[in-house]
């Protein structure tokens, strides 16, 4: 094994909490790939466990005694000190150049390491601050979901920015297409680790935000660095529906980035930024928060044209009976969010007239016996039935749905889901 104080090229940050299985699962498999790449020189592993209800130093002893000679670095927090404190002490623990975070229940493409090594090894991005890459998300069933591209499908080879120049800054920016792109996601990430040393204790105030790695990368881009976009995926993504889909969690995800973003973004990149990362995040169930809760007076005081719209058109579910019962709609979205506020609606025995969809090969078909028709047909139904309401029923596109129904002139408009 390498004398742990000597510098790795590479170290693979892993900040665990539970999830014991899933830990020896992705230990195993990075100290695998580092053995069969005969990279035991330039990647270590480095695990720091926020005192999970099992201790998993037995796994880590078992892997390390499987992989005699990958530099393994594992320690245990006395009490749980919580993410953001965790993310920042795997980094801390390590000895790399560069460091890799990579959450305990992703597992990394099998020539991860490969890649990476050969990225910062090339004599064209020889110091590169930053490197962020597309990934693979799948159900925890290992069922493929969708790629995630944090700077869109137009960008198909490497993309270096060098944020130093104002112009570079403002075209990555502008270039942003997913919350990944600026650090909202964990493991598509590789940094210089230097870099974090160097902000030291700055963001202290922010070890509640569990989106420290956005704060600390954010900075290291506003300092002046050279972030490469490389198609190279490097990681698979498990969708933790459990974890990620309870109210308490998107409300903290949305006030995470809302503050990040405001911390770092002004004016018209604020506004672009707060469209392509924040904005999807703002969901129509904070509207349910009680007047006295606290994450209520937050979300009231998001500056946000997707919070407006919600705060404006949202019928919440004590006054929806009343509002709907017995009355024209028209439900606008044939997806998920469709399904859901049908069920929702008939459920207040509304009058449902049918339901509008862009996707013309939608068009035509029925949800639970009622036709999917196109815009056109929306308004013109819309006219005939006195008091019909829209009931806008999609979340990606809730914004510009919303405004073409009120450039035609459609004034009774609500969202449920």
């Amino acid at each position: 094994m390498k004398n742990p104080d000597q510098e790795y090229k590479l170290s693979v940050c892993i900040p665990n909490y539970n999830r014991i299985e899933r830990l020896k699962q992705l230990v195993k498999k990075i100290a695998e790939q580092i053995v069969n790449c005969r990279l035991e020189d330039m990647v270590e592993i480095c695990v720091s466990d926020d005192c999970s209800a099992t201790n998993p130093a037995r796994i880590i002893e078992a892997v390390q005694e499987e992989f005699r000679t990958v530099g393994i670095i594992f320690e245990r927090n006395k009490q749980n000190m919580g993410m953001d404190h965790n993310f920042l002490k795997s980094v801390l623990i390590a000895h790399g150049k560069y460091a890799w975070i990579v959450g305990n229940d992703d597992l990394p493409e099998e020539d991860a390491l490969q890649k990476i090594i050969s990225v910062i090894d090339k004599k064209a991005y020889a110091d590169i601050d930053i490197m962020v890459t597309p990934f693979d998300s799948f159900d925890y069933s290992s069922h493929f979901v969708k790629t995630v591209y944090p700077l869109g499908t137009d960008i198909e080879s490497d993309a270096l920015f060098d944020t130093t120049d104002k112009a570079q800054w403002r075209e990555l920016v502008m270039t942003v297409k997913d919350n990944s792109a600026v650090f909202g996601f964990l493991s598509n990430v590789v940094f210089k680790r230097s870099r974090w040393l160097e902000h030291g204790d700055m963001f202290a105030d922010k070890m509640s935000s569990i989106f420290i790695q956005v704060y600390m990368n954010m900075q290291t881009l506003a300092e002046g660095a050279r972030y490469l976009y490389t198609p190279r995926k490097i990681i698979r993504n498990f969708l933790d529906d459990e974890t990620n889909q309870t109210i308490d969690r998107t409300y903290r995800i949305a006030a995470g980035l809302y503050d990040a973003m405001d911390y770092f973004f002004k004016g018209e990149e604020r506004a672009y930024i707060e469209q392509n990362v924040v904005d999807i995040f703002m969901a129509s169930v904070f509207m349910e928060f009680p007047n006295e809760d606290e994450r209520k007076r937050k979300v009231d005081g998001f500056v946000s044209e997707r919070m407006d719209l919600l705060k404006k058109y949202y019928v919440k579910r004590k006054q929806r009976q009343e509002y709907f019962g017995g009355k024209p709609v028209i439900v606008y979205g044939a997806g998920n969010f469709g399904h859901l506020a049908i069920d929702d609606l008939m459920q207040q025995k509304a009058d449902i007239i049918g339901i509008c969809d862009a996707d013309v090969n939608k068009q035509g078909g029925y949800i639970q016996g009622n036709l999917i028709f196109n815009f056109d047909t929306l308004l013109s139904e819309y006219k005939k039935h006195e008091n019909c309401t829209v009931v806008v029923a999609n979340n990606v596109h809730l914004v510009p749905i919303i405004k073409n129904l009120i450039n035609n002139s459609v004034l009774r408009i609500a969202v449920i889901t």
